[in-house]
């Protein structure tokens, strides 16, 4: 059984990238996945006053949502007590079918979400992407499979800037579809369970996001993040969390 908490090695700081005026996005840093100090995919994005989280994991002291966005139900995604934690009576909750099984008495809140479906709200439009794996772990068996349906996320703002949460996914061919992404949130950790560096620079080459903020890595593995950071193109600028 995998066991989540938050990792003492964190940055007791949260961290906050200035996107453009009024628009932010911050993480809590690393969480424990049984041994391993694991930087997440956990963020929030702040939109002017309006706060959506996106696989909220090991969230601290935090403001409450407006959204909640879940890409699958891996328990380093998919947390019932920070999603108690961060709901208000308001608060709109979007994920894969696969999550909404597991939401308990929250699931009234929910908008159950496949890939390549696009949703419209007033401040922001978010699309649905896939995510899967195409490597398996053990003879044909995938972390990610296809047919779950997992998703990432394409959040669009009314001025045109695009932020993209890959969710847990190889490298795939519907990635090279996308254009205009700004900023792209990409898992390197590899091991049969997302792309690594080489497979995740190969990516941001194509759809040339102009900030690239890599997750889903262990934080000893320095070497991968070092050498995901050489890869990539020179005109996408990346930002390292931890």
């Amino acid at each position: 059984m995998v066991k989540v908490k938050i990792s003492e090695k964190r940055n007791p700081i949260p961290q906050k990238v200035t996107i453009e005026e009024k628009t932010t996005l911050t993480t809590w840093g690393a969480i424990k996945v049984n041994k391993s100090h694991f930087f997440p995919s956990s963020f929030q994005l702040k939109i002017d006053d309006k706060v959506i989280y996106i696989d909220p994991v090991g969230i601290e002291n935090a403001e409450q949502a407006d959204y909640i966005l879940i890409t699958h139900a891996h328990p380093d995604h998919f947390s019932l007590k920070d999603i108690k934690n961060l709901l208000k009576n308001e608060t709109k909750m979007i994920c894969s079918k696969g999550v909404s099984k597991k939401l308990g008495d929250v699931k009234d809140k929910v908008q159950v979400v496949r890939p390549n479906q696009q949703l419209q709200f007033e401040e922001f439009s978010i699309g649905t992407t896939f995510a899967y794996n195409t490597k398996s772990v053990f003879l044909w068996i995938k972390a990610h499979p296809k047919s779950k349906e997992n998703v990432g996320y394409v959040i669009t703002l009314k001025n045109g800037l695009k932020v993209y949460h890959t969710g847990d996914t190889d490298y795939i061919s519907e990635m090279e579809q996308l254009s205009g992404i700004d900023v792209a949130l990409v898992p390197i950790g590899g091991d049969n369970l997302t792309m690594n560096a080489e497979e995740a620079a190969k990516m941001v080459n194509i759809i040339r996001p102009k900030i690239t903020i890599p997750m889903h890595y262990e934080i000893k593995n320095v070497e991968e993040l070092n050498r995901f950071e050489t890869l990539v193109n020179e005109r996408t600028k990346i930002i390292k969390l931890n």
